[in-house]
């Protein structure tokens, strides 16, 4: 278990500090480790406890005589894998288990040993009334390890709580969205076999789901062949294909994948692709230099005094606003339970903000006929909620009316709710795609 170490270093540092960025503590910690084994064995680790955190400390509490404060954070971490293991590996005896868990104890810490080893041993001497116990857990929010905000907003838009609630839960799938313009599909098909990554073909996306990211990936990508980007943010750049004229402004447009498959969809568009932070707009000129999109033209500048210059004809805009990203909690499990009612109100606010600001400011724009608000969250106060204060709110709305978008979306095979105002995008297990939420708005 040579991936003990450094998945107990990253953990450690992550509950020391919660709000740091989990991806980026393990992007660092993984870039020291060669052995690609050991490397998804450190991200199944450090995912799987976050990712169950809840339930773990649920059954801390049942099996330990400690008060789950009372036990330092190095220790508390330390069981967590242990159990983690116990409960949900296969791959290691258990004794194996206890035994390596306890040996990352330094020897003069005795006490610690001692407890750690006793609950553990406890636990898997018992391992019958440890499932049983887990099994009749009836509380949602501690059996999938997750915030009561999110379970009740996804009550309101899911027909099957628990199923969706399970599908949030998983280890991701990722998507490789072929580069089109430079590589034919059948080619990266190919490719992708050469070098033995499994895949699913998603045709109708240009895409293929892969289960790891491994390193010979990121490797093929230099030659530019696809990039990531789940088929559910690729449904933004379908929608703008579909209806937009000429020339399109993508206001949150950073690292950039939006507007290139938007011009790989319709390479006629002029795309002005847009954000406000210099370091992301940054990587999204580099990004968009690598593929020699010569019809994306990237900017730097706020939604209030939009960088283009005056007379520029722009028929449609995207608003793919920052959000608290909670339909992508596959692949950012530390979220489930960062996301509380103060964050949702300050991505609330941002939004309203964009949206109210863009209006007012194309309000004159004779040009303009479309706006497409996107969000990755089923919360309602950062979908409908929006749609609705916008809708009740704002001087010169009444010239727009929201656009049925369900043929579109059952063209691409995606389970889909409507709203009042726009459609969330539901679990799929077709589709494997994160949730989102889109209201295409339409100027009369």
């Amino acid at each position: 278990m040579l991936f003990l170490k450094p998945s107990l270093r990253i953990l450690n540092r992550y509950f020391q500090d919660p709000g740091e960025n989990l991806k980026l503590i393990l992007s660092r910690e993984l870039d020291k480790i060669s052995s690609e084994k050991n490397r998804q064995a450190i991200t199944r680790v450090v995912y799987g406890v976050v990712r169950n955190q809840r339930l773990l400390d649920h059954a801390i509490r049942r099996f330990s005589h400690l008060k789950l404060g009372k036990i330092q954070q190095d220790i508390l971490v330390l069981l967590r894998i242990g159990i983690y293991f116990l409960v949900y590996s296969k791959s290691y005896p258990d004794y194996a288990v206890v035994n390596e868990v306890v040996k990352a104890i330094r020897a003069s810490r005795g006490k610690a040993k001692g407890f750690v080893n006793a609950v553990l041993r406890n636990m898997a001497k018992d391992k019958t009334a440890v499932l049983d116990f887990l099994e009749n857990i009836d509380q949602l929010e501690i059996v999938y390890s997750i915030s009561d905000i999110l379970v009740d907003n996804l009550r309101i838009i899911s027909p099957q709580l628990e199923v969706d609630l399970a599908y949030l839960n998983r280890e991701p799938l990722f998507h490789l969205r072929v580069n089109t313009k430079d590589f034919e599909y059948a080619e990266i098909r190919q490719m992708l076999a050469d070098h033995r990554v499994d895949f699913n073909e998603l045709e109708q996306f240009q895409s293929f789901e892969i289960k790891e990211t491994r390193r010979v990936l990121h490797q093929l990508i230099q030659e530019k062949p696809f990039y990531f980007q789940n088929t559910g943010s690729q449904v933004a750049s379908i929608i703008v294909a579909r209806f937009a004229g000429q020339t399109v402004l993508d206001c949150c447009a950073a690292p950039g994948t939006k507007s290139v498959t938007l011009s790989l969809l319709n390479p006629r568009l002029t795309i002005y692709a847009n954000d406000i932070n210099l370091k992301r707009a940054k990587l999204m000129k580099e990004f968009l230099t690598r593929y020699r999109f010569t019809n994306i033209i990237p900017l730097v500048s706020d939604v209030t005094h939009i960088g283009i210059q005056p007379g520029t004809t722009i028929d449609f805009v995207i608003v793919d606003a920052p959000c608290t990203s909670s339909g992508t909690l596959r692949k950012n499990p530390d979220l489930k339970l960062k996301i509380d009612h103060d964050l949702v109100s300050r991505n609330a606010e941002i939004q309203y903000d964009m949206m109210t600001s863009l209006i007012k400011h194309f309000s004159n724009n004779s040009a303009l006929y479309y706006l497409l608000y996107s969000v990755c969250s089923f919360i309602r106060e950062e979908t409908e909620g929006i749609m609705e204060k916008v809708f009740h709110g704002l001087p010169g709305i009444d010239r727009y009316e929201t656009i049925d978008l369900s043929d579109l979306l059952e063209e691409y095979g995606f389970t889909f709710k409507k709203g009042d105002y726009g459609y969330y995008l539901l679990p799929s297990d077709a589709l494997n795609n994160d949730i989102f939420y889109m209201a295409l708005l339409k100027k009369s």
